[in-house]
Formats: C-alpha cells, structure tokens, sequence
C-alpha cells in the first residue's frame, strides 16, 4: 500500500501530465476554444446537409470566411484525426481538445 506522500507524489504526476497533455493538443490549433466550437457547428451542419467527400471543403470554406490560416489550422486538425470533414466532427470536440 502506497503511503499518503507517495499517493500525493502519484497525483502531482498526473495532473502535471493531463496539464502538458492538454497544454500540447490546444496548441496544435490556432484557434482558441470557442473557434473550434464554432467550426466543429459549422462543418457538423454541413455535413449533415451535403455528406461528407472525404476532404476538409467545408472546414476550409470555414477558415476562409473568418480569416484563419487553412495552413496552420488544417494541420492541427488533422494532428487531432480531423483529415476530412466528418473526421473534425468525430474527433476534434473542444471539450476533448482544450480540457
């Protein structure tokens, strides 16, 4: 059994690795947390009303029409398994991303 230092020690590791873990996965984007939940809307809707072919479209259109880098953003979505239009929607919740 694990002494109540070491249970504490256990702890501080882990909430110290959940922060970085977090800390890492939101700077992959360049958007912030309210941006994402906004695109993950945006491209959901979309995709709900066209299907999805398997590519980023609706998610670029997205970053085009609020000025955003599709270069830096399609990147870090795709780090977050979003490579296409269905996959952000499935993959990349701001709630999972920004924790």
């Amino acid at each position: 059994m694990a002494s109540p230092a070491e249970r504490a020690r256990r702890r501080q590791l882990r909430d110290a690795y959940k922060n970085a873990d977090r800390a890492a996965r939101s700077a992959l984007l360049p958007i912030n947390r309210s941006q994402l939940a906004a695109l993950v809307e945006f491209v959901d809707a979309q995709v709900l009303a066209d299907g999805c072919d398997h590519t980023p479209r609706h998610g670029q259109r997205w970053a085009y029409e609020q000025g955003i880098s599709w270069e830096a953003l399609g990147e870090g979505l795709r780090q977050l398994g979003g490579w296409c239009d269905c996959e952000v929607v499935m993959n990349c919740h701001p709630e999972e991303v920004f924790r």
